[in-house]
Formats: structure tokens, sequence, C-alpha cells
């Protein structure tokens, strides 16, 4: 087995273990890090940062939810700033375990979205990718998996994924910011401008994006 494939395949397998040895779900619990913020936020940013990577990498569904739990722990900027890496080094992880070990089996698993990534890919090249980052019509995990099988060059893929998911990663950890400032929730700390604010990004950036990325694609296919 060539190098690359047997160290990402002992990777998986440690984390795996780890996982289960360790009892891996107490790490996705939002409350631990707010007890270990208090006493080492380093530390809370590194165990943080370590959980989300894995996580992606893994394949688990759960991108937008820790991106919440970051601007909640964290603050917004903070936030952003771990997701955005995370999220992009673990969706590189995702990819390469794709390419490298589970070629064949997801291939035969998710035969309808490579066909539609292929035509994408295909018609936009990088820009589709960027296009799904920012309105996630496929998973974000499924996606970094699906990449996985096609030729894409791994440092596009990053750059895609890295600022595509700014403006919606931003949103959920400013979202996630407002509610960790509520010490007690009431309709008074709720309804407070910031929040709406941020309800309202929620609510309506997936159109938004939708309307911005269809202009893009119409002038680039002018070009």
């Amino acid at each position: 087995m060539p190098v690359k494939k047997l160290a990402l395949a002992l990777f998986i397998a440690a984390v795996v273990l780890l996982y289960f040895i360790g009892g891996g779900e107490k790490y996705l619990s939002i409350q631990l890090y707010q007890d270990l913020f208090e006493h080492s936020p380093l530390a809370t940013l590194g165990v943080f940062f370590v959980v989300f990577l894995v996580a992606t990498a893994c394949s688990l569904p759960v991108t937008g939810a820790l991106s919440l739990a970051s601007g909640i722990v964290f603050g917004a900027l903070t936030g952003l700033v771990v997701s955005l890496l995370a999220s992009t080094l673990g969706g590189t992880v995702a990819l390469l375990s794709t390419r490298y070990l589970l070629r064949d089996l997801i291939k035969r698993r998710f035969t309808g979205q490579l066909a539609v990534v292929n035509k994408g890919l295909e018609n936009e090249g990088a820009f589709f990718l960027f296009g799904l980052r920012m309105i996630p019509v496929i998973p974000f995990w499924l996606l970094n998996l699906v990449i996985g099988l096609t030729s894409m060059r791994v440092s596009v893929f990053m750059l895609a994924t890295l600022t595509g998911m700014v403006p919606v990663v931003f949103i959920l950890a400013y979202t996630g910011s407002e509610l960790g400032d509520i010490d007690r929730f009431s309709v008074s700390a709720i309804f407070t401008p910031g929040l709406i604010l941020a309800l309202t990004l929620l609510a309506t950036f997936p159109f938004i994006a939708r309307f911005l990325v269809k202009q893009a694609r119409r002038y680039i296919n002018r070009e």
C-alpha cells in the first residue's frame, strides 16, 4: 500500500478508535467548551478546532452546528476563523479519503450526485464548487466525498471551499455569538437587534446567495 494511503488509513482508524475509547460524544457538547473556556481559552480553542476538523474529516453532518457553536463559545470573528480553517482542512481529508481509500464505495453509493457534480464542473469549473459552498444544495460532507472522485486539484478545492463558505459560516458564527450573550431566555432577551439581524440573515441569505451565484454564472457564460 502506498505511503499516502497507509497514512490516511491509520489516521481514520486512530480517530475511530479514540472516539469510542475516549467517549467522543462528550466533545460535541457546547457546555463543555463554555466551561473550559473560562479556565483556559487557548486550550479550549485548540480542542474545539481538533474536534471540528476530525468530525468534518469523518464526514459527520455537523458543520453547521459546530459553526454555530463556535460563535457561542468564541464570538463571531474567532468562531468564523476557527470554523473556516477546520472545515476546509477536514473537508480536504474527507476528499483524500475518497481519492485514495474509498473511491469505489463512494462511486457506487453516490452515482447520481457524481453526475451532477461532473456536469457542473465541466460547465463552470471551480466556480461550480464555490457556488455550492454558498448554496449547499449538496450537503457539505457529501460534496467533499464526491469531489474526491473528480480530477479537481486539492489546492483549488481548498480555495473554493474556504472562500465560498465565508458568508454562511460568518452568519452562523454571528448568530451563535448573539445566542451566547443571552443569560436567560425570555422574549426581551431573544428579540434584541443583534439577534433579529442574525436570524434575518440566516433566513434571507440562501435567496441572496442564489441570486448572486446566478448572476455570476450568467457573466461566466457570456465570457
